[in-house]
């Protein structure tokens, strides 16, 4: 093996960028390139995320201005969607769109054909899209979300109306105001639930 004469070594490795570039001091330069795919990828785990939580929360009901909902102490939360029928004003809104009004409806009916009619077109297209026949019983969910200060009339017409179209599974939007009869933590006061 060849014996080498020995060179200049600096004591540590910093020495070498102040030799090369006096200008630099050492420091790193200012000019930074972001990695663009890592960032978009942080930013969709946490949309995704943040669309789960929103999600399973139970968001099931979207309240008119102004409607005030009764209170129960019995109550529990909504879990099941369903179309809303929305009782407000002395009028029947289905999902936020007004179908009759309490003064338009004729007393000696029983109950509100316009509704009656809207509730069988949605029971025929869920029976077609899930393939139920008309002799099983038909197992979706309606709510009824009722303002405090709505005749009860209206509120019994339509009960007679989501009865009349085919519709056995009847939901109230109420607001919990307390744990349920057993003396356990329920439902939270303000909050959406069922009666």
């Amino acid at each position: 093996m060849p014996v080498k004469q020995p060179k200049r070594r600096p004591a540590f490795a910093p020495l070498n960028r102040l030799r090369s570039s006096p200008m630099s001091g050492g420091k790193k330069g200012m000019m930074l390139s972001l990695n663009l795919t890592a960032m978009v990828d942080m930013f969709t785990v946490i949309v995704i995320f943040l669309l789960q939580q929103f999600a399973s929360s139970g968001e099931l009901l979207f309240l008119q201005k102004d409607l005030k909902l009764p209170e129960a102490k019995a109550s529990q939360q909504l879990t099941e969607a369903g179309p809303v029928v929305t009782l407000f004003q002395n009028k029947v809104l289905w999902e936020g769109k007004p179908v009759a009004t309490l003064e338009d409806l004729d007393e000696a009916e029983p109950g509100i054909p316009p509704l009656i009619e809207k509730l069988e077109a949605v029971k025929e297209r869920e029976q077609k899209l899930y393939g139920k026949s008309d002799n099983e019983p038909f197992k979706s969910h309606v709510i009824i979300q009722s303002d405090k200060s709505t005749d009860f009339q209206l509120v019994r017409k339509t009960i007679y109306s989501v009865n009349q179209a085919g519709w056995v599974h009847i939901n109230f939007a109420v607001m919990g105001i307390g744990g349920p009869p057993g003396g356990e933590e329920g439902a939270e006061g303000g909050e959406a639930t069922q009666g």
